[in-house]
């Protein structure tokens, strides 16, 4: 299949008129997300749409939907802005195209996303009032000339695209702003409630897993003596990570983290060499890690930890609300050893 050759004013009136009506229906990030790469694929007669979104950071495009690219790829390729011709796009805030992409000198090979049969690229960068959000890009696998017309279109649909992209994305941090508050208010209930320490902490797994969208979340507190940290509560784990043996006080991530009382970042826990369980981290997909300290009265007691299960940089917002949960978790458990 190639790009359409023959677009005339009507068609593409037709063809954005669709997208709108479609994008009208949807609401949910990743709902909207398929749809405009689906729908765009459709109208402009391409073999691919791809979409990336920033990262909060402003600097990373992060591969989100697509409809050519192997879905392997979807969040966890990542451009940097000016990196590959879609991140060029974002960078120089211009359509880039050419006929042989990959001898465009601002070309870059992703192999995990299997794209080496495409020939032609158009992309474009996805703004809101001038304000960059992200970049959408097209693919034939004939080699072709992207018109005027054909330019035109797929920058009105990138429009059109951008403030649907932003509402859907102002609706689930909404979303995840009230998940955030149950959680907290769950947590707050169970701190004040005489229950068993298990089911505490199952409590806060299972809550700490579900607003962080967290691959694994698990709970290790210190032994009476100590010198270990043991395995109490993992959400989502599998038996060989539930299995794993106590941990030594201030060796790897944990360790570190249960001794000197400080939160650690891990951007890959599968090479990091800091991390003790680099070979099983690879084998459950355990990718990036975030470790809060468990403290009452400035006296650490365990460790809260959050694995992603695609690379992930993680907000002040999310840090500010895994620190919260772990100081509400370390008076839940005070007040279980007391009862």
């Amino acid at each position: 299949m190639t790009a359409r050759t023959d677009s005339t004013r009507p068609q593409a009136l037709a063809a954005l008129r669709e997208i709108a009506r479609a994008l009208s229906t949807t609401w949910d990030l990743d709902s909207t997300l398929d749809l405009i790469a689906r729908k765009t694929t459709e109208v402009m007669h391409v073999d691919s749409c791809t979409i990336y979104l920033l990262d909060p950071d402003g600097e990373q495009l992060r591969l989100r939907a697509s409809t050519g690219l192997a879905k392997r790829a979807w969040g966890r390729t990542t451009l940097r802005v000016g990196e590959g011709m879609t991140g060029y796009a974002v960078q120089c805030n211009c359509p880039v195209y050419a006929v042989d992409a990959q001898d465009d000198p601002h070309f870059k090979r992703i192999d995990e996303a299997e794209e080496s049969a495409f020939q032609s690229l158009l992309a474009i960068p996805l703004r809101l009032e001038a304000v960059p959000i992200g970049a959408m890009n097209v693919q034939t696998l004939a080699p072709h000339t992207f018109t005027d017309d054909e330019i035109e279109i797929v920058s009105l649909i990138g429009e059109l695209a951008a403030g649907a992209l932003a509402k859907a994305q102002l609706l689930d941090k909404q979303k995840r702003q009230i998940e955030e508050m149950r959680a907290l208010a769950q947590v707050s209930e169970v701190v004040t409630s005489p229950q068993y320490l298990h089911d505490i902490l199952d409590v806060v797994t299972q809550m700490a897993a579900q607003v962080m969208d967290a691959a694994v979340c698990a709970i290790y507190l210190l032994n009476e003596d100590k010198t270990h940290l043991e395995l109490y509560s993992a959400r989502r784990a599998s038996r060989p990570y539930r299995q794993r043996p106590p941990l030594p006080l201030g060796m790897g991530v944990l360790g570190q983290v249960a001794l000197t009382g400080t939160p650690v970042y891990v951007a890959d826990a599968r090479v990091d060499a800091r991390y003790i369980g680099g070979e099983l981290a690879q084998e459950e997909g355990l990718v990036s890690l975030l470790c809060m300290p468990l403290s009452v009265r400035d006296h650490v007691i365990g460790v809260l930890a959050c694995y992603t299960a695609v690379p992930h940089q993680f907000t002040d917002e999310q840090q500010s609300l895994l620190a919260t949960l772990a100081n509400q978790t370390a008076l839940a458990i005070e007040n279980a050893r007391l009862l």
